[in-house]
């Protein structure tokens, strides 16, 4: 795969990721007490993990031409464990109601 349409399909897909992070925050309208403190604890996880994805693009990107190939894989087991904990955490939502959304 050429580098610059990998890193476009990443980009996108972390972005997809970033999206549906934001949407699981929507969807719980206001917790209180400990759900609180627990939704917003995995939020943070969840955005720092992707941040960690967006700088193993950027590694990938500024990788020289044999390298890149063995970055890639790093980017996209970690974009698949992010996938991952945001599925997760939707489905914890949806089974406790907390989302209303």
């Amino acid at each position: 795969m050429i580098r610059k349409s990998y890193l476009r399909k990443v980009e996108d897909r972390l972005g997809r990721l970033e999206d549906e992070i934001d949407h699981l925050r929507t969807r719980i309208a206001e917790p209180a007490g400990d759900i609180r403190d627990r939704v917003d604890r995995e939020i943070r996880d969840m955005r720092s993990k992707a941040e960690a994805v967006r700088d193993r693009i950027r590694a990938v990107e500024s990788a020289g031409a044999s390298d890149w190939g063995r970055l890639k894989n790093a980017v996209d087991d970690r974009l698949k464990e992010l996938g991952r904990i945001i599925d997760e955490a939707a489905e914890r939502i949806r089974k406790t109601g907390s989302g209303g959304r």
